[in-house]
C-alpha cells in the first residue's frame, strides 16, 4: 500500500471529521449571518452597475495571489525535490477549491498528493509546510508591526517591511545551521539556509500580501468607501489570516472582515453608520472564490489522472 494511501485513515478519523463538520457548521452560520444583513443593508445598485473595469481588477489580483501561492510552494520545495512548477500551480488550484468543503480538504489533499506521487516523506511535506507558515507569518508580523509604528504607507513604511524580513531572514539562516536541525531535518535545513528558496519565498510572499491588498481595495472602490491605506492592509492582512482557519474557508474570513472593517470605519472619522462593510467582505471573498471554485474543479481533473497513474510513489518529475 502506497505511503498516501496508508495516511487517509490518520486524517479522517471520527474525531477530526466531526470537528470539521462542527466547524463547517459554524462557518456556514457565520457566512448566512453576513448573506443576510448584506441583503438588508448593502447597496446592491452599486455592484450591479461596477465599472467593467474594477471587476477584471478584482479577478485578476485573485488570479495573481493564486500564482503567487503556487510558487511559493514550487520556489521552496526545489532543495529536497524538482518538482514542475505548473504541477505546484494545478495543485494549488485543487486545493484551494477543495477547502470549500465541509471536510476542509485543501491541506489533506497536497499531503496525500506529495506522498503517493511525488514519494516524499511526512516529515519531508511537514518541514517544508512548515517553513511556508514561517515566511508566511513573518511577511504578516513585518507588516503588522510597520503599519502600527507607521500608519502613512510610505518609503519608510515600506523600508521598515523590508528591514524586518531581511533581519527574520538572516536569523533563520543562522538557526537552521544547529547540528540538530542539520541531521533530523530531512531537508528543512536545505530549504532555509539555500538563498533562492528562503528570499524567493519571502518576495513571493510580500507580493501575495500585496494582491491581498489590492484585490481589498478595489472592492472599496466598487462600493464607494474610501478608506485610509493603512486600514485597507489591515483588512486585507485580516483576510488573509482569516482563510487559515483549521475549519471551513467560508463565514469565517468574511465575518471577520466585516467586524474588522466596521471598527476600522468607526475609527476613521467620517464615515457612517450606514456603510454596506458585510458587502465589502462579501465581494473580497467572492472575487477570490470566481478563480478557486471553476478553476479547482478543473484542476481536480488533472488531480485525479495523477493519482491514477501513480500506483505507488514515482518521485516526480
Amino acid at each position: 500500500m502506497a505511503e498516501g494511501d496508508r495516511q487517509t485513515t490518520r486524517f479522517f478519523t471520527p474525531r477530526r471529521v466531526l470537528l470539521q463538520l462542527l466547524g463547517f457548521s459554524v462557518g456556514l452560520a457565520l457566512l448566512i449571518w453576513v448573506i443576510k444583513s448584506a441583503a438588508a443593508n448593502g447597496q446592491w445598485q452599486k455592484v450591479f452597475q461596477a465599472d467593467p473595469k474594477l471587476v477584471i481588477a478584482l479577478i485578476s489580483f485573485s488570479l495573481l495571489s493564486s500564482i503567487l501561492n503556487g510558487s511559493t510552494f514550487w520556489i521552496t520545495v526545489q532543495p529536497i525535490k524538482r518538482l514542475q512548477f505548473w504541477h505546484m500551480q494545478w495543485l494549488n488550484l485543487a486545493g484551494n477549491m477543495l477547502n470549500y468543503a465541509p471536510i476542509r480538504l485543501g491541506a489533506i489533499s497536497r499531503v496525500m498528493y506529495h506522498l503517493r506521487v511525488d514519494g516524499l516523506t511526512l516529515l519531508q511535506i511537514t518541514a517544508w509546510f512548515g517553513m511556508i507558515f514561517y515566511v508566511l507569518m513573518l511577511g504578516v508580523g513585518s507588516c503588522v508591526l510597520a503599519t502600527l509604528a507607521r500608519p502613512s504607507i510610505d518609503w519608510i513604511w515600506a523600508a521598515m517591511v523590508v528591514g524586518q524580513m531581511i533581519l527574520g531572514g538572516f536569523l533563520t539562516r543562522f538557526f537552521v545551521g544547529h547540528p540538530l536541525i542539520v541531521k533530523h531535518g530531512r531537508g528543512i535545513d536545505r530549504m532555509l539556509s539555500e538563498h533562492r528558496p528562503l528570499w524567493g519565498a519571502m518576495i513571493l510572499r510580500l507580493a501575495d500580501i500585496g494582491a491581498f491588498t489590492g484585490r481589498m481595495a478595489v472592492a472599496l472602490m466598487i462600493l464607494d468607501i474610501t478608506l485610509p491605506y493603512s486600514n485597507i492592509i489591515i483588512l486585507a492582512l485580516v483576510a488573509f489570516l482569516a482563510q487559515l482557519a483549521p475549519f471551513a474557508r467560508v463565514g469565517f474570513r468574511e465575518s471577520c472582515v466585516w467586524l474588522v472593517a466596521a471598527r476600522l470605519g468607526e475609527s476613521s472619522g467620517g464615515i457612517g453608520d450606514n456603510v454596506p462593510w458585510e458587502q465589502l467582505a462579501l465581494i473580497e471573498s467572492a472575487g477570490e472564490a470566481i478563480i478557486f471554485i471553476p478553476g479547482g474543479a478543473i484542476a481536480l481533473l488533472w488531480y485525479r489522472k495523477r493519482w491514477r497513474e501513480s500506483s505507488k510513489p514515482t518521485g516526480g518529475d
